[in-house]
């Protein structure tokens, strides 16, 4: 074969993108109004997640699936967001890790916001000034001495963790795995015990059966009181009922999350109006450099599939 077949859906700039990595040979559009209806005469599929319908997908199955696709590519760490059909046949490699730099400073960001209570101490016209007697009667928080605590230990929880070294964080983690810790500053410890220390609990936990709702009410009445929750997850791994309840009773100090369920979160969810709560609308795998990096990995499969080699993050 002189090169690859790649269907994608994504912008146009997108196929320029494609057209320029080696042992692609050609590129082809999926149109929008064809989300799951995928092209089965090509060799490689390119896709990224349907964030509004994460979870078990019922998109129905192109006939003839798999046809002629060898190899797909999906431009996320998790499989959720994507038909199960898709996963029949071809071989299927994740993105996981290419997002982790962007969103390990997006929760090092939501941590500092929560511990010097931004934007609520940004100066406004009219205010009565903060003096240095309030502030030393009530002062800000910081990072240092605080423990982070990880559910989840991946390339993001890894990632989180390094950066929460330079501030001087304690840091736990809780794995399913038997794996050992991938860092020495990271102490392994069970769920509650991570539960009962972490004044910053991270969920960077895959969604799976046994992790949804794992936050749950049980769950919220062992944590740290006053601790703060930052979901960069899935919105799922949390039951939201329980935690706007425990918000409203000070048991847990704030939440920012990234993730909800479903997505957006509806008008009228008790979370909009739950104390000292940021929602954003899954953006932390932002950055310039995301992009790029999911198509150096797209581009480096390709030639380990070409080569009848492993994927970088084949699934089995």
């Amino acid at each position: 074969m002189s090169g690859f077949r790649v269907a994608y859906y994504f912008p146009a700039t997108t196929g320029k993108l494609l057209a320029t990595i080696p042992g692609v040979a050609s590129v082809q559009a999926i149109e929008p109004a064809q989300r799951w209806n995928l092209p089965t005469d090509v060799d490689v599929i390119f896709a990224p997640p349907d964030f509004g319908d994460l979870g078990e997908h019922n998109a129905p199955r192109p006939i003839g699936w798999p046809g002629s696709i060898k190899f797909v590519q999906i431009a996320s760490s998790g499989t959720d967001g994507y038909p199960r059909w898709m996963f029949d046949g071809p071989v299927v490699a994740t993105s996981a890790g290419t997002a982790a730099p962007p969103i390990a400073e997006y929760v090092l960001t939501a941590m500092l916001m929560h511990e010097k209570r931004l934007p609520a101490m940004f100066a406004r016209p009219g205010d009565a000034p903060v003096t240095q007697t309030g502030m030393m009667a009530n002062p800000l928080g910081s990072l240092e001495g605080k423990t982070l605590g990880l559910l989840g230990v991946g390339h993001i929880g890894t990632e989180v963790a390094r950066l929460a070294q330079v501030f001087g964080m304690k840091i736990i983690a809780h794995r399913r795995s038997t794996a050992a810790a991938p860092d020495p500053a990271m102490t392994l410890v069970s769920l509650d015990e991570l539960l009962a220390r972490a004044d910053h609990l991270v969920l960077a936990a895959p969604m799976t059966p046994k992790t949804a709702g794992v936050i749950g009410a049980a769950a919220l009445a062992k944590v740290k009181h006053g601790v703060h929750i930052v979901n960069i997850a899935r919105g799922g791994l949390i039951d939201q009922a329980a935690l706007a309840a425990a918000l409203d009773r000070g048991q847990v100090g704030g939440a920012t999350l990234d993730v909800t369920d479903p997505e957006p979160l509806p008008p009228g969810d008790p979370l909009w109006t739950a104390p000292n709560v940021r929602i954003t609308d899954h953006i932390s795998w932002s950055s310039a450099g995301t992009p790029r990096r999911i198509f150096a990995l797209f581009a480096d499969n390709l030639g380990r599939f070409a080569k009848g080699e492993r994927l970088i993050n084949q699934l089995d």
